[in-house]
């Protein structure tokens, strides 16, 4: 009597339930780890060059953390050189780096231009003022929006960081103007709100913060 036995192999982990760097490193899967330029929960072993220097995270620590200088411009500034930097902070130089290939900087889905290397930072343009317009249209005073760092080897967003376009023009007051979060300006005379104290004229003046509230209190 012949008895056939079919022996299959199956998988301990479930990597891909995870969705990000925190939530995979967190699970305590010990047979999962972060691919940070593919931004997948995955085995090391299938993760692409896995062994370069921060192309696999192992550790909570290890998962990319993103800031941004600036982190909020004005409506009416263009192409303003934002500067991204990340904890821990991914080698940029030499052949086998792990961003030699290129780095894109990407505003959510609105917008995407090449990011500059140079000096071992990464440095990313705002979009000009034709293409912020779309951004914030009927947003108030301000827009909040990822600004993503995508790697141009595998095309996919692995770090990302809130970025604000506030809009000082909206307000229709002197102190709705000057009590906000952002440095907006108040033009006394054209009774106009705006973020560049240039726009008002030498003749009439401005106002900012510590002058309103020196007139609300008298």
């Amino acid at each position: 009597m012949l008895v056939c036995v079919q022996v299959s192999r199956v998988p301990v982990e479930s990597c891909s339930q995870y969705s990000s760097c925190g939530e995979c490193l967190a699970s305590g899967d010990p047979h999962c780890g972060w691919c940070v330029l593919h931004s997948v929960c995955s085995r090391k072993d299938r993760c692409e060059r896995a062994e370069e220097q921060q192309r696999f995270a192992s550790r909570l620590e290890q998962c990319v953390r993103l800031t941004v200088q600036p982190n909020n411009i004005s409506v009416t500034m263009s192409e303003v050189q934002a500067r991204p930097s990340s904890s821990p902070i991914p080698s940029l130089q030499g052949p086998l780096c792990s961003l030699a290939a290129g780095v894109n900087c990407s505003f959510e889905d609105y917008f995407e231009t090449e990011g500059h290397i140079m000096g071992g930072r990464v440095y990313c343009l705002s979009p000009s003022t034709r293409d912020i317009a779309p951004i914030t249209r009927n947003q108030g005073d301000k827009r909040v929006v990822k600004l993503h760092l995508k790697s141009k080897e595998t095309g996919k967003k692995f770090a990302s960081v809130d970025f604000v376009f506030y809009n000082c023009s909206v307000h229709q007051s002197c102190l709705s103007c000057v009590n906000g979060s952002f440095p907006c300006h108040w033009c006394k005379y054209r009774h106009m709100c705006t973020h560049n104290a240039n726009d008002c004229s030498f003749q009439e003046g401005r106002v900012n913060m510590s002058e309103a509230l020196s007139q609300q209190l008298f």
